[in-house]
């Protein structure tokens, strides 16, 4: 296994921010913020997958609040958000992992990791941040570095999960 190059990703992703030696930082597409205060509990049961509110069920991002950015920055309050980034495309020889930029680990910005990506995968991902105090961030701030790993050899089977060609 190794690491791809930074600019071997271009073709991988719909848009980033920066390339990297090791990796290729991406911004959001979209921010939701999650009622965590009305929520009775989350729901993971095969195909179902999302949020009991108020004895209602909601899949994601049903009933979440989509933040809009206010000028050039997503104004966010303390709590729990369901991050969108753009569309990636992971080749059948390769995984990838998303990792958070060491700025927001600095700040006290909690990302809750997802499993890494498989071969091919695609769409446009997601990942849930915890803001333990309000925030202001410049549209144009990549939040992860994506990072591509090339395996051995092409993977037999690709990715067939729930999450596949996802699109919010």
């Amino acid at each position: 296994m190794v690491v791809l190059l930074g600019d071997e990703l271009k073709n991988f992703v719909e848009s980033y921010v920066k390339i990297n030696p090791a990796g290729i930082d991406v911004k959001p597409k979209k921010i939701y913020r999650i009622p965590s205060d009305e929520i009775d509990y989350i729901v993971i049961d095969g195909n179902k997958r999302g949020y009991y509110i108020s004895n209602n069920f909601y899949k994601i991002p049903e009933n979440l609040i989509e933040v809009k950015p206010e000028g050039n920055y997503w104004i966010l309050d303390k709590g729990f958000y369901y991050i969108v980034f753009p569309k990636v495309i992971i080749p059948k020889d390769c995984i990838a992992i998303a990792f958070p930029r060491s700025t927001f680990n600095r700040l006290g910005i909690l990302k809750f990791e997802s499993a890494l990506f498989d071969p091919g995968y695609e769409g446009e991902f997601t990942q849930t941040y915890y803001f333990p105090f309000k925030a202001k961030i410049n549209i144009e701030e990549a939040w992860i570095q994506l990072v591509f790993i090339r395996l051995e050899k092409e993977a037999k089977e690709l990715y067939k999960g729930y999450w596949q060609k996802e699109k919010y």
